[in-house]
């Protein structure tokens, strides 16, 4: 990855106040004088690069099919990386399933057929299993995203996805917030975790495997397909989006029961980007796509706000009945699933870092927001 994401990680920050001597500036002016001539031949492969357009294609797997943030944001970051580059990047964006199938992105994007993705870690768990995990884990306490912003770009995180991603030639630009995951639609009513016993269920990860612990079927359709496996008896439930995603779908015409509270608060998504085409980008070209990308984050944080309130007003409005999961069934859940994370030590490569920084933030959190709750 390039050096402008190195200089972001907070153990490695250096202090840039330090006054510079004499002898310090006469030395590396005669460092600069002698690599004149190995920098005058490499200038014809730069200049190229600086006066080249890079036109990309942009395979979103979540707009075209009804979450208004993820539709305004997508739009807001082509833009802004067109601007930012004085139009020297030009993104086109394909809707989900255009380009690419979900399960498809990952490679997609290795091999050039898409140059960039806004996808999921866990589209791509079976070719790095660790995305599973850098995806979600259930009832970890990422409620906000400073909280993350911490976990991420200062305690390690960041540096797992580039290592893991980085020999199938992709880039990890960033991570983004999006939005509640595991707050359920349903056909059936659900009051506690045996009421899942006999259902056929969309889940993934370690929230799936907590279903089938309570007798669950688990069924895999691409999000945008929801509605129709309801609608036809492939699913009675699903976890997939946001009030925001469910409403935009209408899923209030099949599924009467919205199933709270959402186990991840939020679940990671991520910009993905063919590691060979970021390479070719001259400097201040790779930090527009990492910084446009980190601002759509905050764009989609933002934006899930009202249109989620918009969007639990019109399931309701639509005849959808919520029902939240009591305190005790999510306490033994929540257990059960930390404990089934944990146990994944020693297994895939990378894990256990995932594990050492989680276990580590989950002490942060519980240190500093603790003693900062309100009475609500």
């Amino acid at each position: 990855m390039s050096k402008q994401e190195d200089g972001e990680v907070g153990t490695n920050i250096t202090s840039t106040n330090k006054a510079v001597d004499r002898r310090s500036y006469l030395k590396s002016a005669a460092v600069g004088a002698a690599g004149v001539g190995s920098a005058a031949l490499a200038a014809p492969s730069i200049a190229h690069a600086q006066n080249r357009t890079f036109r990309l294609k942009l395979q979103s797997n979540f707009t075209g099919i009804g979450i208004e943030s993820q539709d305004r944001a997508t739009r807001l970051f082509v833009e802004r990386v067109n601007r930012m580059s004085g139009g020297r990047i030009e993104i086109t964006n394909f809707n989900a399933e255009v380009l690419l199938g979900i399960g498809e992105t990952f490679r997609g994007v290795s091999s050039g057929v898409a140059e960039l993705a806004i996808t999921a870690p866990i589209y791509h768990r079976g070719i790095v299993p660790v995305a599973e995990y850098l995806w979600a884990v259930p009832f970890f306490p990422f409620t906000n995203l400073e909280f993350y912003e911490l976990i991420y770009q200062y305690m390690g995180i960041k540096e797992v996805f580039q290592e893991a991603y980085r020999p199938h030639n992709v880039a990890h630009l960033t991570y983004v917030c999006s939005d509640e995951w595991g707050a359920m639609v349903s056909t059936r009513p659900v009051a506690k975790y045996a009421d899942f016993r006999g259902m056929k269920v969309r889940a993934f990860g370690i929230w799936a495997d907590w279903l089938v612990h309570n007798g669950a079927s688990i069924v895999t359709v691409p999000g945008g397909e929801v509605y129709t496996a309801i609608q036809t008896r492939i699913l009675d439930a699903a976890a997939f989006g946001s009030p925001d995603a469910w409403a935009g779908m209408k899923m209030h015409e099949v599924c009467k029961y919205y199933i709270n509270p959402s186990v991840v608060p939020y679940d990671v998504t991520e910009v993905i980007m063919n590691q060979r085409v970021f390479n070719s980008m001259p400097p201040d070209l790779q930090e527009v796509m990492i910084s446009a990308s980190r601002v759509m984050n905050c764009d989609i944080s933002a934006l899930t706000i009202p249109t989620d309130v918009r969007g639990r007003k019109r399931l309701a409005d639509g005849g959808m009945q919520t029902i939240m999961i009591p305190d005790d069934e999510l306490v033994r859940a929540a257990d059960w699933c930390w404990n089934r994370f944990i146990g994944m030590r020693g297994r895939i490569p990378f894990v256990d870092r995932v594990i050492d920084i989680y276990s580590n933030a989950r002490q942060v959190y519980k240190d500093y927001y603790g003693p900062k709750r309100l009475p609500v």
